[in-house]
């Protein structure tokens, strides 16, 4: 049995410029279908400019064409209309027939009411992949021989990539799965959330880990960027410092400079600092450099309708001065301009930003949307029927993209939100505080062509 994995280009992508990172789940699940006993190959669509190269496609249509099993990731919602299109590209070209199955999976589409894939698959063929036994029936192969992906190393896989992938994966930062799981319950959240985390087998960390290193002391490398896939890095703080001693250890080993950065919440990462003060400081010795707080504004009525409850802004100053104080770099995660916040919420969330850059932390602002394909949205909601019956309007969901009538109704809010918006990223980018850059929604009629060149030059989010 042979599948093919795909990872689909950035949805602004315009044939030159692409985002380059390991795609790291599609690695884990080859590798473990490789020791199921599958043939698995794998195009990274972000580094292989084969969608809008004629001789590159017909390659690609050929190698698709191949396979048994046809896999696309997908990592949010904005992708779900890429891939649709470039299956039914394919579809047009010959490349894949009747007999083929094509597998929809990722944190894009795991948590996705079926009824809402069925619909915006229409036709396609397509089998919605949310957990392991969807994979292991997919693919023919008996669940149990499916190893867990947290006990599987993706070694495997990077072994078959070719020196150019591995020089442009291993050489900028890449996603490093430590653990999964969060315990708190964000309503805006679409992660894996209301659960205790878990953490993979150190062994299959420390073989990725042992490989990469290898590799980039090889080409004489020498520095390791990793973000950690953890949800709230501080949640458990004793398995976080172990994982980062192990990198660390076998990095330098290697002459290699581990830079570390992660997200965590100010609650978890306070009562962890409390308890042991020396923490932080073991932490950036190990390689830790950033650490993202989930701020998202300063407007507690606002947290308490978003189910954020563990948020408290002394607690927030209390742990941004412990990070200053350890040498760790702060940024603060500002997803603003909810559908119900109104110029209050928003002025405390404007006033927050600006008076924490000055403190010198980084401001990393999103445009909120309440709306989320993840299973939990109203099925009578008008907006939420505009997103069920035209797939193509989920590229609106991106939190870098300014609200629209689908994601903010009310005129007068939506100009508010995305007016504060702008601000924060227009004030602070200048000095270096603000990395974020923002999207516009891309109308049908007049104004589609300078919208899509506009969101094809701002730079890649981190």
């Amino acid at each position: 049995m042979k599948i093919i994995l795909i990872q689909p280009a950035y949805p602004h992508s315009n044939g030159q410029k692409y985002q380059t990172y390991l795609p790291g789940s599609l690695m884990n699940v080859g590798s473990r279908l490789l020791k199921a006993g599958l043939d698995v190959s794998f195009v990274d669509l972000n580094i292989s400019n084969v969608v809008n190269n004629p001789y590159g496609f017909a390659v690609f249509k050929a190698k698709v064409s191949e396979n048994d099993i046809i896999g696309f990731t997908v990592l949010g919602p904005p992708y779900i209309p890429i891939v649709i299109q470039l299956i039914n590209r394919l579809y047009a070209a010959g490349a894949i027939n009747s007999e083929q199955k094509i597998l929809i999976g990722g944190e894009g589409v795991a948590r996705v009411n079926p009824a809402d894939f069925k619909r915006w698959f229409a036709g396609l063929n397509a089998i919605q992949i949310t957990n392991d036994h969807d994979i292991a029936l997919a693919c023919g192969i008996h669940p149990v021989s499916l190893v867990s992906a947290y006990e599987t190393s993706m070694v495997p896989m990077l072994q078959r990539l070719s020196d150019g992938e591995l020089l442009n994966y291993l050489t900028t930062e890449l996603s490093l799965f430590l653990s999964q799981g969060c315990k708190f319950g964000c309503a805006f959240c679409s992660a894996n959330k209301n659960r205790r985390e878990q953490y993979r087998d150190e062994q299959a960390v420390r073989d990725e880990i042992t490989f990469i290193c290898a590799y980039l002391a090889r080409i004489e490398h020498k520095e390791l960027r990793i973000y950690l896939s953890n949800l709230d890095g501080f949640q458990t703080p004793a398995k976080l410092e172990e994982s980062l001693r192990m990198v660390h250890e076998i990095a330098t080993t290697y002459g290699i400079t581990p830079v570390i950065r992660c997200l965590a919440t100010s609650r978890c990462t306070f009562q962890a600092h409390r308890e042991d003060q020396d923490l932080l400081g073991r932490l950036r010795g190990h390689g830790l450099t950033i650490v993202a707080f989930g701020a998202d504004g300063a407007d507690e009525a606002t947290w308490r309708r978003q189910n954020k409850h563990h948020n408290s802004l002394s607690e927030l100053q209390t742990v941004c001065g412990a990070m200053k104080d350890a040498g760790i770099t702060v940024e603060l995660l500002m997803v603003i301009g909810f559908q119900d916040d109104g110029p209050r919420a928003l002025w405390r969330d404007l006033k927050y930003s600006i008076l924490q850059a000055l403190k010198g932390r980084i401001i990393r602002p999103y445009l909120a949307k309440s709306q989320t394909p993840s299973g939990r949205w109203e099925q009578d909601n008008p907006q939420v029927k505009a997103f069920q019956d035209d797939a193509s309007l989920l590229s609106r969901l991106d939190y870098a993209m300014l609200g629209s009538a689908e994601t903010h109704p009310k005129l007068w809010q939506r100009l508010m939100v995305n007016s504060v918006y702008l601000t924060i990223i227009t004030m602070l980018t200048p000095f270096g505080k603000c990395p974020t850059s923002p999207l516009v929604p891309v109308p049908r009629g007049p104004g589609r062509w300078l919208a899509t060149q506009f969101n094809r030059l701002m730079p890649f989010d981190r």
